[in-house]
């Protein structure tokens, strides 16, 4: 009894610091990373994969294509006699010694696709099987799979990976020790084997990268990891980002290590010195206003404008408030936008066409810079060709999660990631700590061209207030531009949590219904394919692995 009532009294003090809501979060976290995880994933495996009446079943399927394979690996005892149980026959293995023997293996292979499988891994009895099925519905030059842990005889710690994106590959090698290869695309692109790097895989995973989109990633468990604690050589891993950016002709200044072994931070080349725009919309809150800008101030970057959007303030304090920032700061400029009702998207916009500068940075009155470097950090992403958008990590004052980049099909419709949740509690697989390639970032704080912004016409006036930041997103991805979440970028959002949606106003419901339909119907087919940065194994509004797969579906 005294132990139960200490964990009650535990319980109530947890409760008066962080709340009811905090304290289920930190258990939910709990459970995440504890025991309970290991009977979820059992339960997930139970639901998902094939049956013992389903693998005798594959062994007699037969390949439209006659696919065959020629699996290329070191002599592992364990690793052949798991090739040895596919269900799918038609493979021939390659043991090698030495990455030098890998060229001329494939320049005489006869095989339709070449599997490279690294170290202390083994194969499910269905990993065959699944590929030539996605073979023979998919043009695939690079194929890769999800994985787990097999230690000690249990399956542990499933590793559900995102679709591939370049930004998370050269943050991350989250694609791992198994990769299929088309062998016509290896002969044809013969470089990508001479003078390959330890971590063979790696290296020919940023190689084929360069030459095709062509990568398919099969959202299965096909392989196991057969230690817990895989040894990263995290300079040879250096060395094969560096290969890539030199060949891609991205300048850099630096690669430094991340927060977890495995993880890097890319420093590139910020070109020139190009004035920044920073358009912050404004009614009344000038306390919120202040903090942000004087934040603003710290930042290392000089050439920078803030451009304030005034939105038919009604205290008097306000005016007298941009009247003295604008003598004390040369950098602040107070445009008047003159419609008397709220439209966020026609604010913005104004703001944009009021802006000077070549590159435009929206962000909210209610944020506060804690990254000095901040504008660097997205200029440098902003200035590469290939990227049209970079956002930022944003926390509450409590320093959970409020933005680390949006999903689409969280809420069915799209919202923030690991939104409230601690970022100590965050594992590697969790990305949350690394630069990461995703479908939308919030327009509280994100950098953005102006010229871009102007060719997308910018955020469409007929969403006044919800969806139009992730619409605008999925216009620039539409038109091949990568969106980048870079954590690096740190500030805090000072929304409200407790701040639900505008429910008793009855205007205000109508608005969001209209804007709701108009956002579903132009991006139906966008949100019905699902995130490609987001694994169909996670429950959307928890970040879990579906503990009952085929109910959810």
């Amino acid at each position: 009894m005294k132990s139960l009532a200490i964990k009650i009294k535990n319980i109530i003090v947890k409760i008066k610091q962080s709340g009811i809501k905090g304290t289920f979060i930190k258990i939910s976290n709990k459970i995440r990373y504890g025991k309970a995880v290991l009977d979820e994933y059992a339960e997930w495996i139970n639901n998902n994969e094939p049956k013992k009446k389903d693998i005798e079943k594959q062994k007699s399927y037969i390949s439209c294509q006659n696919i065959n394979f020629e699996i290329i690996c070191k002599n592992n005892e364990e690793l052949i006699n798991s090739i040895k149980q596919q269900t799918y026959s038609k493979y021939k293995i390659s043991n090698i010694d030495k990455n030098s023997e890998i060229e001329n293996i494939v320049e005489n292979s006869e095989s339709d696709y070449i599997v490279f499988v690294g170290d202390d891994i083994t194969l499910l009895p269905f990993t065959l099987y699944d590929l030539v099925i996605t073979i023979e519905h998919r043009d695939c030059m690079l194929i890769y799979s999800d994985n787990d842990k097999l230690i000690d005889g249990k399956r542990i710690k499933p590793h559900f990976k995102p679709g591939f994106a370049k930004d998370t590959i050269l943050s991350q090698n989250y694609i791992g020790g198994f990769i299929v290869v088309k062998t016509d695309f290896l002969k044809t692109h013969k470089e990508i084997l001479k003078d390959l790097n330890k971590n063979i895989i790696y290296d020919i995973i940023l190689q084929i990268s360069e030459k095709t989109r062509k990568i398919e990633h099969i959202q299965k468990i096909l392989y196991h990891e057969t230690v817990d604690n895989i040894e990263i050589d995290t300079e040879d891993e250096k060395q094969i980002i560096e290969k890539h950016l030199k060949r891609t002709g991205l300048e850099y200044e630096n690669i430094e290590d991340g927060k977890f072994t495995g993880q890097y931070k890319i420093n590139y080349k910020i070109k020139g010195n190009p004035l920044v725009s920073l358009v912050v919309p404004n009614k009344d809150y000038i306390e919120d206003l202040d903090k942000l800008i004087k934040s603003v101030e710290k930042s290392t970057y000089e050439n920078y404008e803030i451009v304030v959007v005034e939105n038919n303030s009604e205290n008097k304090e306000t005016f007298e408030y941009y009247e003295k920032i604008s003598k004390e700061n040369e950098k602040v400029r107070v445009e008047k936008f003159e419609i008397n009702y709220y439209n966020f998207s026609a604010i913005v916009n104004f703001g944009v066409e009021k802006a000077k500068g070549e590159y435009v940075i929206l962000i909210n009155n209610d944020i506060e810079i804690i990254t000095p470097n901040w504008i660097e950090e997205m200029l440098m992403y902003t200035q590469r060709p290939d990227v049209g958008i970079c956002g930022a990590k944003l926390y509450f004052p409590d320093r959970s999660i409020q933005h680390a980049g949006v999903t689409i099909g969280i809420r069915g419709l799209a919202g923030h990631r690991q939104r409230e949740v601690k970022e100590e509690d965050f594992k590697p697989d969790d990305y949350i700590n690394i630069v990461q390639d995703l479908s939308a970032v919030t327009a509280a704080c994100f950098m953005v061209k102006k010229q871009l912004y102007i060719d997308m016409l910018g955020f469409d006036e007929k969403l006044a207030v919800a969806f139009n930041d992730v619409d605008f997103c999925l216009k620039v991805r539409v038109d091949r531009y990568l969106v980048v979440y870079n954590p690096f970028i740190e500030a805090y959002h000072y929304e409200s949590k407790s701040r639900g949606e505008d429910n008793k106003d009855q205007e205000k419901q109508k608005r969001f219904a209209r804007e709701y339909e108009i956002f579903v119907k132009r991006w139906t087919k966008v949100i019905g394919k699902g995130d490609p940065y987001y694994n169909v194994n996670y429950i959307l509004n928890t970040d879990l692995p579906k503990i009952n797969y085929n109910k959810i579906q």
